[in-house]
């Protein structure tokens, strides 16, 4: 909101930034909204021959509601059908079915199906299906852009609801994309930078201003990764904890940003002139009552004298005062209400804005947890390479040591 003194033109630095982080923030809500689609219709596809589901994906993904994520909307619904396909043994599976009693009632109309979706399944049920579908998915993946699309979609089926059991194995996961040449090197290096991106690009909107209600400083933004001009392989490389990467959880919590700070300033500032003005109407409105029961009494009978006449012409220009004054603290009451719901709404805003921003470190924070061994490996593998000394790295973690099943 502007206010007095506040200059409405922005730096052209000032303004690339504002609109490179509006960008981003579109891009990111784009692909929340595509991925959640994408795994509401893999569970309508449960009954679908796998392979037709190539030609069933692209289908659905030319929906106009994909827009220009079409392709990564195909590959998101061939993944997450596929991760659907986990066979779940049940109680009742070493049952015979009962045969029903009585005939058969004609004309009962069609069947309805019922959509039910699976249980969750372990990281290890799901290296298993990803690799007995391994046709399907490689017929998918038919470039960088295509594996790109790949590995987001695991990423979003790993923070989802059905993905939550597989998630603490994610470098599992992603390995098994790597040794079926489902991702590249390179493709991996690009996703893993975009990881590291959108983690610093949230830490500096979280941490931008001086903490509010904190005396200790706000921590540099520089922990949350380091500069993306830096290759993508050493992205992390500064960083020795995976919470380090988005952040201590102390300081997020114990301050606010600037904005939020400013908008529980002002909504406080308005309640106490709201509140103040409630007092002066109050105040005004019994005067006025005073004024006209005085009025009243010093109405003059016939023949009335000149003091009473004069007390009477006194009585009733008191009365008008009042009544002008007890108007003006009405409409006065009035504006400080309608300043304070405005700065109420301002104030819920900001705190949507502040909790949604938070919600989505948070949610994010696992995968880069669970998921950094097999990017650390990695790293370690192109250095031993980058080396030519195959055996430097031998004892250094990989995915088969660091993360279990």
């Amino acid at each position: 909101m502007m206010r007095h003194g506040d200059n409405p033109k922005l730096a052209p630095a000032a303004e690339a930034a504002l609109l490179e982080s509006l960008r981003a923030e579109r891009e990111i809500k784009a692909h929340e909204k595509m991925q959640a689609e994408a795994q509401r219709l893999a569970v309508t596809l449960a009954a679908l021959d796998l392979r037709e589901l190539p030609a069933k994906a692209k289908d659905l993904s030319a929906d106009k509601k994909f827009g220009e994520l079409s392709g990564h909307a195909a590959m998101a619904i061939t993944l997450n059908t596929i991760l659907r396909r986990v066979p779940h043994k049940t109680d009742g599976d070493d049952k015979k079915p009962k045969k029903p009693a009585g005939k058969p009632k004609a004309g009962g109309g069609a069947k309805v199906t019922k959509v039910v979706d699976v249980p969750p399944c372990t990281a290890a049920e799901a290296r298993k299906v990803i690799r007995a579908n391994k046709v399907s998915l490689a017929a998918a993946c038919d470039g960088p852009a295509a594996q790109l699309a790949l590995l987001r979609a695991a990423q979003a089926w790993l923070l989802s609801a059905n993905g939550a059991v597989a998630l603490p194995g994610a470098a599992k996961v992603i390995e098994v994309l790597y040794d079926l040449d489902l991702a590249s090197e390179g493709v991996l290096h690009e996703f893993w930078a975009l990881v590291g991106a959108s983690a610093q690009r949230d830490a500096t909107s979280l941490l931008a201003a001086k903490e509010a209600r904190s005396p200790r400083p706000a921590p540099s933004p520089a922990v949350w990764g380091e500069s993306l001009a830096r290759p993508a392989r050493t992205l992390f490389g500064g960083v020795s904890q995976p919470r380090q990467l988005c952040g201590e959880k102390p300081h997020l919590t114990s301050g606010l940003n600037q904005a939020l700070a400013e908008a529980e300033v002002e909504e406080a500032a308005a309640a106490k002139a709201a509140k103040a003005a409630e007092s002066q109407h109050a105040e005004a409105m019994a005067k006025r009552r005073d004024a006209e029961w005085y009025a009243q009494q010093a109405r003059c009978g016939g023949n009335p004298s000149k003091e009473d006449e004069i007390a009477e012409k006194a009585a009733n220009a008191a009365m008008k005062k009042a009544v002008d004054l007890h108007g003006a603290a009405q409409n006065i009451t009035a504006a400080r209400d309608k300043t304070l719901v405005a700065k109420k709404a301002e104030l819920e805003a900001s705190k949507r804005a502040h909790a949604e921003l938070q919600g989505r470190v948070d949610h994010a924070l696992p995968f880069v947890t669970h998921a950094r061994p097999f990017f650390d490996w990695l790293a370690a593998s192109d250095d031993d390479d980058d080396d030519d000394d195959p055996g430097e790295h031998a004892s250094e973690a990989s995915p088969e040591t660091t993360t279990n099943e």
